[in-house]
């Protein structure tokens, strides 16, 4: 008996139902399976948090369920009812009132964090003697920034260059009171989209594989598409298997989807009713898996009675449709299967998946040429599976999936990600846009606490002004809705004024002069 049928057999036996445990058992050993967790165990079983904490206390024998611990029959067991819900959670939007921004709390906080370092203190010294006025916040960045470049220490001249460095830097990314910063980002993003168009297609380093990029990128990340089109993962690995090629290799195997025909070639023997299988010794070892494993998936998956030509290491598995065990052979000449029957099982066991993460098609072993470190570019994207796997390291596996991000990692992970995604985009594109306007993009699009599209349906969708709204799509359902129940226009923005023909209240326009005779 395989492992997997093993770890699910012992499930049983402690009175976990077969479903939950056929679920708990898929590719883990008992081993991995003591140590989930009770929310681990809501997710892979699909099941609700009251269910998962009794599973959950029968593997771990806080439970007390199943088998006396003695192993004699004699002892009192408790059984335990579970309860599956198969309804689908909903997800409930939490409105909690965020407590007040305490600035000189703040401040200070930053200044006790680092009030002993060598650096802090010669940028303090140079800010106090300069005159600069840069507060806390700035000067723990900077000493922060000094770190991560290795510089634990400074000279005086140093510190001094720095803090002008900053000023100059601070008195460059002013704007003046009243700039239509929205408008001027849009602009910025805009511009330079005109010269992507050409530019839809970008060679990943993955062979056959063609990862979006240009203006298209730019439309998904914009857009919040739950899956870009070309969804991709870059996986670290931990310390034990960067440096070994063998077992980053099995890592891959273990990640990548492996179908029936990637391990077996599938013949139709129309004449016997039957499917053989012949499998692939050279694809199965690629793929680390044996035909044993194979033979014990392919039943689960099916529930259908599987013949191998040997016990051990089968080469050939002949299948027969509506055949679930050994005595149900003595009736198939009778009763033998139809035509259609077989060709709906091939289309079935051509497909299915025996082994790897769901949506990661393809995973391949990629060498860093700096560090010389092994890691995994990936086509497809399962951020939460991936990162439960033991190998990996969770803190720099990255996915282009914005909205995984967001439903893994929560929205600052997400905004982050926004960033970094129009920021390469626009590198690989070559061309430059102030960063500012990157994080305004994804400050508006996260500012909810959730990931918002620029769109209809989104950020634009959600003015408070109806010509705004108007002004972007679907111009006369806007309207309409509007005039159904009389909603008020204040005309405090810059494309409703524009509409109206007024001047907007920016720049010159939010000046206003009075003439008070004497």
């Amino acid at each position: 008996m395989v492992v997997k049928s093993a770890t699910k057999k012992k499930l049983m036996d402690m009175l976990v139902p077969e479903d939950f445990a056929h679920k708990l058992a898929d590719d883990r050993k008992w081993d991995d399976v003591k140590i989930l967790s009770t929310q681990q165990i809501s997710q892979l079983c699909e099941t609700d948090s009251e269910t998962a904490a009794k599973i959950h206390g029968i593997i771990t024998g806080s439970g007390k369920a199943g088998r006396n611990p003695t192993g004699e029959g004699g002892g009192a067991s408790t059984s335990v009812r579970l309860r599956r819900t198969t309804r689908r959670r909903r997800k409930v939007r939490v409105d909690q009132e965020l407590e007040d921004y305490q600035r000189e709390e703040k401040l200070l906080s930053y200044r006790d964090e680092l009030i002993d370092d060598a650096v802090f203190i010669k940028l303090k010294e140079a800010n106090d003697k300069l005159d600069a006025g840069l507060n806390q916040r700035v000067i723990h960045d900077l000493t922060v920034a000094c770190h991560a470049r290795e510089k634990s220490k400074l000279t005086k001249p140093q510190a001094e260059k720095l803090i002008n460095e900053s000023i100059v830097a601070l008195e460059r990314a002013r704007i003046d009171p009243y700039e239509a910063a929205g408008i001027i980002t849009a602009q910025s993003i805009g511009e330079p989209g005109t010269q992507m168009t050409m530019r839809t297609f970008h060679y990943a380093g993955v062979a056959t594989v063609n990862v979006t990029q240009g203006l298209p990128r730019i439309i998904e990340i914009v857009d919040a598409r739950k899956v870009p089109n070309t969804p991709t993962m870059i996986i670290h690995l931990d310390e034990s298997h960067r440096k070994d090629a063998e077992k980053a290799r099995k890592l891959a195997a273990a990640i990548e989807i492996t179908t029936t025909v990637n391990v077996a070639d599938i013949e139709t023997d129309v004449a016997q009713r039957r499917l053989v299988l012949k499998l692939k010794k050279g694809n199965m070892k690629q793929k680390n898996m044996t035909g044993a494993e194979i033979k014990d998936k392919l039943e689960r998956a099916l529930r259908l009675y599987i013949q191998a030509d040997k016990e051990k290491n089968p080469r050939l598995l002949t299948i027969i449709p509506g055949i679930q065990n050994e005595a149900d052979l003595e009736d198939m000449a009778e009763n033998p299967p139809s035509y259609t029957e077989l060709l709906q099982l091939e289309d079935k066991i051509r497909d299915l998946r025996l082994k790897g993460v769901p949506s990661v098609e393809r995973a391949n072993v990629q060498l860093d040429e700096k560090t010389g470190d092994m890691y995994l570019s990936t086509i497809g994207s399962n951020l939460a599976r991936v990162s439960d796997m033991e190998g990996i390291d969770r803190t720099r596996t990255y996915t282009n999936n914005i909205i995984e991000i967001y439903n893994y990692l929560g929205v600052e992970a997400a905004r982050q990600a926004i960033i970094n995604e129009l920021q390469a985009t626009l590198d690989g594109a070559r061309l430059e846009v102030d960063v500012r306007h990157l994080l305004m993009v994804a400050d508006v699009m996260t500012s909810e606490g959730e990931v918002r599209a620029i769109g209809r349906h989104g950020v634009s969708g959600t003015k408070h002004s109806i010509l705004a709204r108007a002004a972007f799509e679907v111009t006369v359902n806007h309207l309409l809705k509007a005039g159904i129940i009389g909603e008020k226009d204040n005309l405090s923005g810059v494309a409703e004024n524009i509409i109206v023909g007024q001047p907007i209240s920016l720049g010159t326009g939010s000046v206003q002069l009075y003439y008070i005779p004497e």
